[in-house]
């Protein structure tokens, strides 16, 4: 998903910051790397932290910053599913005696993760499901199976919950937050290279 932001009046800040002699490429960086990293702050890693703990979300949220070369940042959200364990709150539903469906909550109710429980044992683990394949080869049956033993079952992404949050109000938030930046850097560089 890629989504832009503009930043408006960069033309009338090169104008005046050349007026004393600076560049306004610094400027827009500085405001740009800002509004990346506080968005990902407000706008993501604050409404998710009841559902995964805020170091999580910020390791599976990077930052790419803008630099000489290129004048954009980016938030990537991780594509990774997240270990139901690592979920502050999950449960699961009992289908029978040795099998449960497994959901975490999210910000906006419940999803259901891939994998199941077996709530007659005594960990009630989260554990996810196996899979496999058995084609018929020319030399004979031949199984394609995904890894043997059990692991732990994993639930939505972080890119899940940041398409989730990703919307009109995020971009208007951003569009505006990212024009106070550039207007705040502007006037201090200007109050303090104008002497």
């Amino acid at each position: 998903m890629n989504l832009g932001v503009r930043l408006v009046g960069r033309e009338l800040a090169q104008a005046r910051l050349a007026a004393i002699g600076r560049s306004v490429e610094p400027v827009a960086r500085g405001a740009v790397n800002t509004t990346a990293t506080r968005s990902r702050a407000e706008r993501y890693v604050k409404p998710l932290a009841g559902t995964i703990d805020a170091p999580r979300l910020r390791r599976a949220l990077r930052v790419k910053r803008a630099n000489s070369r290129r004048m954009d940042a980016r938030i990537i959200p991780s594509s990774s599913g997240v270990l139901v364990v690592n979920y502050r709150q999950w449960g699961f539903d009992v289908i029978d005696a040795t099998r449960a469906r497994i959901w975490v909550a999210g910000p906006s109710g419940k999803k259901i993760a891939a994998g199941f429980v077996n709530p007659s044992s005594r960990q009630r683990l989260p554990l996810s499901t196996r899979s496999g394949k058995t084609v018929q080869k020319a030399g004979g049956q031949r199984t394609y199976a995904y890894q043997r033993a059990l692991q732990l079952a994993q639930g939505p992404s972080v890119a899940y919950w940041f398409r989730q949050f990703t919307d009109a109000g995020t971009i208007r938030w951003t569009n505006i937050f990212l024009q106070q930046e550039f207007e705040r850097r502007i006037r201090r560089e200007i109050a303090k290279y104008s002497r």
